[in-house]
């Protein structure tokens, strides 16, 4: 029987973790395909050579393809054809929108409710996306000449590069498949261009598929979250006071964890000064201590280096920058183990509407929303609107985590949480099956399984 070779579009360093890291990539060996591995990047890291060599595996260093102005004006009109909480929250409050004139946010606004009223339009847009941009990359057509691929695997469906590859992919007859490359993409815009079929992380992300962008329900594929998988193999969490010496804390007092959004929540420092403050001055129930982990998007720079070195404090500095990726961040194995460490031994997560929501929930921790301080746009605080998101009202409609509108409240929802770790536990039992799907450790398999029918149906 001929070797299957499949293609993988990596366009960002998460995917890497999220997909190849987190058994994707051993188990596609282990099932006999040839793997061509395509990085979004001017020249391969030697670290990444070494990690995913082998006989049947290439790897391919190659560039995003710039978007000519008119297609890009395109692609900015099918942006319009989304009706959502979460399109009408980013043209209102988005840094491309804040600068321009209330006059012509409201607009662009009017545009886009009346023109995702106009059901042939999307049927429209992605037949001229396919008809008139074409997006041709010499090497791309290149490696499809070569290494003639029976499935070409989109890791990101919004990102340049994987349209590239799945137009490719179109115009030879190839097989194409896509992922959502996190939880908000389909509900954040219309995907101009689609693949054969789709793999989703759970059932809501499959019904927004189907009702709002438009793909058959019988094509969607739904495996879980397979950087989930760590959560559940337990052989990789070590005793409390293990991790705690590596990470410089106490394993006697209990942990508050808080996940930066970096960027995306540039003032979320002032909730960590809160935080620290009160233990600082022991005005919490217990004597406590807080690890602060920073956010790719400000690794590099971030005001959170100063906890490093404060008493009852520290700085999660086990990420690693690579300057070869445009993220400048890849999270290695040891990196996601950490996480995972940290995650089972937090005593409590604090976030500002984070996916780490999740990851806290996949290991049964309360979680607190600080929904205060952390994003302006005018002068104007706009943290508790960023709630009313499609893709976050699924968290805030299980009622799994606290929602602190004020530091008072933070503060009296870490106190309740470190007096009782079981608050709200069946809601966040809820929350793991509508969000995390299975949290079984075999998302990573279900994936692979789920590549291996789409290859067998286009036989």
């Amino acid at each position: 029987m001929k070797q299957k070779t499949i293609f993988i579009v990596v366009s960002q360093t998460i995917i890497i973790r999220n997909i190849l890291r987190s058994g994707v990539f051993d188990a596609l060996r282990k099932k006999g395909y040839r793997l061509v591995i395509f990085f979004n990047c001017e020249r391969l890291p030697d670290y990444i050579s070494e990690e995913f060599s082998g006989s049947d595996v290439t790897l391919i260093a190659i560039h995003d393809t710039r978007v000519g102005r008119l297609h890009r004006k395109f692609i900015e009109f099918t942006h319009l054809l989304l009706w959502t909480k979460t399109t009408r929250r980013y043209f209102r409050y988005s840094r491309n929108f804040v600068e321009k004139s209330r006059i012509i946010v409201w607009f662009h606004l009017a545009a886009m409710r009346l023109l995702s009223t106009m059901g042939f339009l999307k049927p429209l847009s992605r037949w001229i996306e396919g008809m008139f941009f074409k997006e041709r990359d010499q090497d791309v057509e290149t490696c499809f000449d070569r290494y003639k691929p029976d499935l070409v695997f989109s890791t990101s469906i919004t990102s340049k590069m994987d349209n590239v590859f799945i137009k490719a992919a179109k115009r030879r007859s190839i097989l194409t498949v896509s992922m959502p490359k996190s939880w908000d993409t389909a509900t954040k815009m219309y995907y101009r261009f689609v693949p054969d079929y789709f793999i989703v992380q759970n059932e809501l992300l499959k019904d927004q598929l189907v009702n709002l962008q438009d793909f058959s329900r019988e094509k969607v594929f739904v495996v879980g979250y397979p950087q989930f998988d760590w959560y559940a193999r337990e052989e990789i969490i070590r005793s409390r006071e293990e991790h705690f010496k590596k990470m410089g804390l106490d394993p006697k007092l209990p942990l508050i964890l808080f996940g930066s959004q970096g960027s995306w929540y540039d003032k979320d420092y002032q909730v960590v000064e809160k935080i620290y403050e009160w233990i600082r001055k022991d005005e919490l129930a217990r004597p406590a201590q807080l690890l602060v982990r920073p956010h790719f998007s400000n690794v590099k720079k971030n005001p959170f280096q100063k906890y490093r070195n404060l008493p009852r404090a520290a700085y999660d500095d086990s990420y690693r920058i690579s300057y070869d990726f445009r993220d400048n961040w890849d999270p290695s194995v040891a990196e996601t183990i950490d996480l995972a460490n940290t995650i089972a031994h937090a005593d409590v997560v604090v976030i500002i509407l984070s996916t780490l929501a999740l990851d806290a929930a996949c290991r049964d921790k309360p979680v607190i929303n600080a929904l205060f301080g952390a994003k302006y746009r005018k002068g104007k605080d706009i943290t508790p609107l960023m709630q009313y998101t499609s893709h976050y009202e699924w968290v805030i409609d299980t009622d799994a985590t606290f929602r602190a509108n004020s530091p008072e409240e933070l503060k009296r929802y870490i106190n309740i949480c470190l007096q009782n770790p079981s608050v709200k536990a069946e809601e966040r039992k809820v929350l793991r099956e509508r969000l995390c799907y299975r949290v079984d450790g075999r998302s990573s398999e279900r994936l692979v399984l789920a590549l291996g029918e789409i290859i067998k149906r286009g036989e």
